[in-house]
């Protein structure tokens, strides 16, 4: 066995790892708690119960692929892509979730949505470094269904996933 590790070293050939940041499944690992802290207020414009459009806050969304990768205006008229695949230091949303609660600018606001766990923080910064593959993923069809929330935050060491 350790010559076949040492002939595939040699060639340049891989050698897969199970769990690895390539095995991220952005659909199933990531999107849902994304989903559950940022699209209530970051998704395409929708019609609310009372037939009023909502538009997402500051113009970001992120119920949709290109959501993600587009550029956004900032306070100070530049502007700057929030997720850069393969950066996680570069990636604005993955920054706003660092900064301490009572900062202006971390997301989302305490109270209105759960905040991220530590691992689900570590696992966001994987899946960015690894190059930010969303698979077949493309877009959430539903992006306003499933946002209840208790009110309760996470347990600290887990992280949420779809079936």
């Amino acid at each position: 066995m350790r010559k076949y590790i040492l002939l595939l070293a040699m060639t340049g050939l891989a050698i897969p790892t199970i769990g690895s940041s390539d095995d991220i499944d952005f659909a199933k690992q990531i999107y849902p708690f994304v989903k559950s802290g940022c699209v209530k207020c970051h998704s395409e414009p929708y019609k609310d119960e009372r037939g009023r459009t909502r538009k997402p806050k500051a113009g970001i969304i992120l119920s949709t692929k290109e959501g993600f990768l587009d550029e956004y205006d900032l306070d100070s008229g530049d502007t700057k892509a929030i997720l850069v695949p393969g950066k996680p230091d570069e990636s604005r949303m993955l920054e706003v979730t660092k900064l301490p609660i009572d900062d202006d600018f971390h997301f989302p606001p305490e109270g209105k949505a759960p905040q991220w766990t530590d691992a689900e923080k570590e696992l966001f910064g994987k899946w960015v470094a690894a190059g930010a593959d969303f698979g077949e993923w493309t877009k959430d069809k539903a992006p306003q269904e499933g946002l209840e929330w208790d009110g309760e935050e996470k347990d600290e060491g887990t992280t949420e996933t779809a079936e």
